[in-house]
């Protein structure tokens, strides 16, 4: 997967993502963001991610549901001095992400990538955050006051942010 030059928010889009995980506070919030890659030019050396629809999700960290404490309950034991709750930590509820999916599919889509929000902290990429994406890929956060910064997650130790433009055809 080749990282982006930038993403850009379509016709509000950056906005409904701000007001989806704000709604969650004081936990962290979750969302899928849909839209194209290339779209908009033949050079595809600019590549840039458009994103045109938030699909928002339900978090269900540590919920019966949940299956990231499980699949790694070493890597999540090494964290001592966190305590985690939905407020430091989310997953994405399977049944969000396989609709998600399907309707990006059926309206000739992409799932561009999860962002999350971090009402306690700055937007930047937690320790729990790199733990448990599946890099490379892209990553959105928002911090308590709704910025949203974009971040390429190289490995679990590597990344760096990643412009965000904001295009609205009105």
């Amino acid at each position: 997967m080749k990282i982006p030059k930038y993403i850009e928010f379509h016709n509000r889009t950056n906005s409904v993502l701000s007001r989806f995980l704000k709604a969650a506070e004081p936990e962290e919030g979750c969302c899928i963001l849909i839209g194209k890659t290339n779209s908009l030019t033949k050079d595809h050396k600019r590549n840039i991610w458009e994103v045109t629809h938030v699909w928002n999700c339900q978090n269900i960290w540590g919920e019966e549901e949940s299956r990231l404490i499980d699949q790694n309950i070493e890597a999540v034991s090494n964290q001592k001095n966190l305590q985690l709750s939905k407020k430091n930590c989310f997953e994405i509820y399977a049944k969000d992400q396989i609709a998600s999916q399907k309707w990006a599919r059926e309206n000739d889509l992409e799932v561009l990538c999860c962002a999350h929000s971090h009402p306690l902290n700055e937007n930047r990429p937690s320790e729990m955050d790199l733990l448990f994406h599946q890099p490379p890929g892209l990553m959105v956060i928002s911090n308590k006051d709704g910025d949203l910064k974009a971040w390429w997650i190289k490995n679990k130790l590597k990344f760096h942010s990643v412009k965000i433009e904001v295009f609205s055809l009105t």
